[in-house]
């Protein structure tokens, strides 16, 4: 009988049926789907959001969609200097919405 390769996709989602209860990834989801800057740094909503971000996969299903996402849960300040933009690729969009923060603190200071 030949030995099936098991891929990664399938070990994870085995993993999860058996060791994660659905109530905690149900949990998860909604947080994720709840989930605002508020009073984190942008590096730590980043982190926050890409954690989370695993529990609602259809809802991050590209690239679009998961920078659309994230720019909605900043602060108005800082979408203000990135929503204009229509940036589409994540990591450029964390790096602009540092950058956008960091210039407001600056202006503040001003």
């Amino acid at each position: 009988m030949p030995r099936e390769r098991v891929t990664w996709e399938f070990f994870q989602a085995e993993f999860k049926k058996k060791y994660i209860s659905q109530r905690l990834i149900n949990q998860k989801r909604k947080e994720f789907l709840e989930l605002k800057q508020g009073r984190m740094f942008v590096t730590e909503y980043e982190r926050k959001f890409v954690r989370l971000s695993k529990y609602a996969r259809e809802c991050v299903s590209t690239k679009v969609i998961m920078c659309k996402r994230f720019e909605d849960g900043l602060n108005e300040d800082i979408i203000l200097l990135v929503g204009i933009l229509e940036l589409k690729d994540f990591v450029v969009l964390v790096g602009r919405a540092c950058k956008a923060k960091k210039l407001g603190k600056e202006k503040k200071k001003s």
